[in-house]
């Protein structure tokens, strides 16, 4: 036997064979799935379970848990040696149980906010510790938060409905969140957690958030809960303006957002499960 032969000898060698019922073509993403899919049919679950239902080796499996940790869709069980689906998997089976998409239920009550207050209306709803912004309708005044864009994302307590999101938490859940979020408020520096801590206090007693000059010099907001028939809190509906607008016309806006988050209540709850929207008769 040559030296090449030796060398190929040696490297088939130390080449690891297929792992049990796992073809040579699965990929990073079917990895992935099948610990999610796992996941969420059973947790939690050790190491050593998901490696085996998925046939993964413990170094793989290990090294996809702690990626989909750090992204929010998988979390460590505290206490254990176990895991389970995190929050960013839990927005999407929410989002998916949802008969129709809530931006398109909520766009009705957008217009009618936009038009009567001529400011701009939002909808928002969590994604992890941060809102998310899925709609929204603007209005005819000349000065409107076009920073405000479908898609974007701030921090819970960011904007009046980002802190509608965080108002109405456990208050075990929002101090976690502050914690969490105190190194991203450097953007916004009238926003630290005893500002937080106090409007938190104010919009309970109110029934709605309102913030000025907070998150944006010169800009403010009013924000109020959507709730679903359980009373969960789903969403957040808010009207930003420039902060004179909204202080001359607080409780006005604050009692047609919390009209129209009730209007989009009950137009979640009577939607068909088939995906389609009931029509008004």
């Amino acid at each position: 036997m040559n030296a090449s032969t030796t060398a190929t000898a040696r490297t088939s060698r130390k080449r690891p064979p297929p792992e049990p019922g796992q073809p040579d073509k699965f990929n990073a993403i079917q990895k992935v799935c099948a610990i999610l899919r796992v996941l969420a049919q059973r947790s939690p679950l050790r190491l050593t379970d998901i490696a085996d239902t998925t046939s993964l080796n413990k170094a793989t499996a290990l090294r996809i848990l702690n990626s989909l940790i750090e992204e929010g869709f998988v979390s460590r069980v505290s206490g254990a040696k176990t895991y389970e689906l995190g929050q960013e998997a839990r927005v999407m089976a929410v989002g998916a149980r949802r008969s129709v998409d809530i931006a398109e239920l909520a766009q009705p009550s957008l217009l009618r906010l936009s038009e009567r207050s001529a400011d701009t209306a939002l909808l928002s709803v969590r994604s992890g510790v941060e809102a998310l912004y899925l709609a929204r309708s603007v209005g005819s005044h000349p000065l409107q938060p076009n920073y405000l864009q479908i898609g974007s994302r701030r921090p819970l307590g960011v904007g009046a409905g980002a802190l509608a999101l965080l108002v109405w938490l456990p208050d075990a859940e929002i101090e976690a969140v502050i914690e969490v979020i105190v190194p991203r408020l450097a953007k916004s520096p009238r926003i630290t957690p005893k500002f937080l801590r106090e409007r938190i206090a104010m919009a309970r007693k109110a029934g709605h958030t309102v913030l000025l000059d907070a998150a944006f010099p010169g800009m403010g907001g009013v924000g109020v809960p959507v709730r679903d028939d359980a009373g969960e809190v789903v969403a957040a509906l808010s009207i930003g303006a420039a902060s004179d607008r909204i202080r001359r016309r607080e409780s006005e806006l604050a009692d047609m957002l919390k009209k129209e988050a009730q209007v989009l209540a009950r137009a979640m709850a009577q939607a068909p499960k088939n995906g389609r929207a009931v029509k008004a008769s």
